[in-house]
């Protein structure tokens, strides 16, 4: 390694370490990391001129003499925007480098693939920016989370059937957003999500049970995209062979049975009213959500078979899966040839209502990180 790596290798360490304990003395810095104080303080100077730490926080001295300066993590020097586009939302979020999320809109609005809805997006991303007077000089750039198989290399939508936005490519949804952009499979901006704020799994796989069903193969804290375009591709795995028929013309998908509509029509499309309900112990609606967990159980067995990792049940499910979570457990263990007890490897999700935007704009923060 030459001089010039040990110095970037020795910034990072520096920036790093702060990152993570919040605020430190560069005597403990120096001590933690086992480097010279000469080189501590010439990195300090370094990022604190950039604006990417401060040295404003004073520690007490209880032994008299002056306070040691404590530098702290300044996490709002840059910020990251997500943007999700749904049928009927379109749903805007910043994030600070630790991906705290600074503002979150969610704004009805159904997707239409017009110019005037592109121009919708470019002033959704302007509005939340305004809306909390962030400087648009430090945002790093905004994260499109859209359904449909994506081709990143050309960061173009192949199959797009759930909303029409087959052909469509980056350019087009960022036509009128003057920020850098990235274009994202809704699924994999949620796994990403998840994976990053839950910093005890670096391997998992990431179940979206919303609307559509969708997944994402997380290995190493990345999401791994495979050869072809239908990594994580779950909702259209075989359930039931000779099933109901799934939109990608096929029968029997998981599509068909483990999406969120399956409940959330039983209760005019309000998801939330359905489980108001079977609280209250409504007997038909129990034994709805009983054959719905049904067929979550085998689709969740057929991944822990392939992958053998950790399981994290999200989407618009995973926002009230918590409650029936040992039902859920019982129904897998059934399914497992091996014996194993679902509850080592399952887990509801974190993160709901905004894990897909900012796992979007996460993206962008990840970047930003592994350039220091």
């Amino acid at each position: 390694m030459d001089i010039v790596d040990v110095k970037h290798n020795n910034r990072r360490k520096i920036y790093f370490y702060i990152r993570e304990q919040k605020n430190a003395t560069k005597q403990k810095i120096a001590y933690d990391l086992n480097l010279s104080l000469p080189t501590v303080t010439q990195n300090l100077e370094y990022l604190v001129e950039r604006g990417m730490i401060s040295d404003e926080i004073k520690e007490q001295n209880r032994g008299g003499g002056r306070n040691p300066v404590a530098y702290s993590y300044i996490s709002d020097v840059k910020v990251a925007v997500g943007l999700e586009i749904t049928h009927h939302h379109i749903k805007t979020v910043i994030v600070d480098l630790y991906g705290n999320v600074v503002k979150y809109v969610h704004k009805r609005q159904l997707y239409e693939r017009t110019d005037a809805y592109l121009k919708l997006l470019g002033d959704s991303v302007d509005a939340i920016i305004e809306s909390v007077g962030i400087d648009p000089d430090i945002v790093l750039g905004v994260g499109i989370a859209v359904s449909g198989l994506i081709d990143q290399d050309k960061g173009m939508v192949v199959y797009g059937r759930i909303i029409d936005n087959e052909g469509m490519s980056k350019d087009d949804f960022s036509k009128y957003i003057k920020y850098p952009t990235k274009l994202i499979h809704d699924s994999n901006a949620a796994g990403f999500c998840e994976i990053w704020m839950s910093t005890e799994h670096k391997n998992a796989y990431y179940i979206n049970l919303s609307n559509n069903i969708g997944g994402s193969v997380l290995i190493n804290n990345e999401v791994y995209l495979g050869d072809g375009l239908y990594s994580g591709e779950i909702g259209h795995l075989n359930l039931v062979p000779d099933g109901g028929e799934c939109y990608c013309g096929q029968k029997g998908c998981a599509e068909v049975y483990c999406n969120a509509e399956q409940l959330s029509d039983r209760t005019d499309g309000d998801l939330g009213l359905f489980f108001i309900h079977l609280k209250q112990g409504d007997k038909e609606l129990n034994e709805v959500w009983d054959n719905y967990l049904d067929y979550v159980a085998v689709l969740i067995n057929d991944i822990r078979m392939m992958f053998g990792c950790k399981i994290i049940l999200g989407g618009y499910i995973g926002i009230y899966i918590k409650d029936y979570m040992s039902i859920l457990i019982e129904k897998v263990n059934k399914k497992n040839s091996f014996y194993e007890d679902a509850s080592n490897y399952l887990i509801p999700c974190n993160h709901n209502v905004e894990v897909v935007a900012s796992g979007a704009a996460l993206y962008y923060v990840k970047d930003f990180l592994d350039s220091i």
